[in-house]
């Protein structure tokens, strides 16, 4: 029981540091930000989509009004440079305030579900839930922004990405 036991959980600014938290029934995963080495990483050990997923993808990010004004001809050619990746569960995909490396990607769901979460007044709040054809980081792809919300893994998950660059 030493000083760990009597840290409070809304003392997340230690770095590397993960910690669970109970905000009413929901349960927030808080962690520190993926370093953007990790992310590189993540992606070289990725694998491309495969043929059969591209209509999915293609049906999924169509509900985004910034694909669906896209020629199909470019739609294919923005799926065909995304890639698959796992995700374990308590990952963290996007970070609140992130920027760089890490608020760069667009996350299309496989399998899994994610729990979107933002801290207001120091207090992490579940505004959505994330689910299989389900999109998010969108706004990564235009703007060079900090991240709005955190996104985590509540479940073991598949998502497929696309990178700024790819899609510029």
């Amino acid at each position: 029981m030493g000083s760990e036991s009597s840290k409070e959980a809304g003392d997340a600014h230690e770095p590397r540091s993960a910690m669970r938290t109970q905000i009413g029934r929901v349960k927030a995963i808080v962690a520190s930000k993926p370093k953007e080495k990790e992310m590189r990483l993540a992606q070289l050990s990725s694998k491309p989509v495969a043929g059969d997923d591209k209509a999915e993808i293609m049906s999924a990010l169509g509900k985004l009004l910034l694909f669906d004004k896209l020629p199909p001809e470019t739609q294919k050619k923005i799926v065909s440079d995304m890639y698959e990746r796992e995700v374990t569960a308590g990952e963290i995909l996007i970070q609140q305030g992130d920027t760089g490396l890490s608020a760069s990607q667009l996350y299309v769901v496989k399998s899994g579900t994610f729990e979107v979460l933002e801290r207001r007044k120091g207090i992490m709040f579940k505004v959505n839930t994330k689910e299989r054809d389900d999109c998010f980081g969108e706004i990564s792809l235009m703007y060079n922004c900090p991240r709005s919300a955190t996104v985590a893994a509540t479940s073991k998950a598949v998502v497929w990405v696309l990178d700024r660059e790819k899609f510029r």
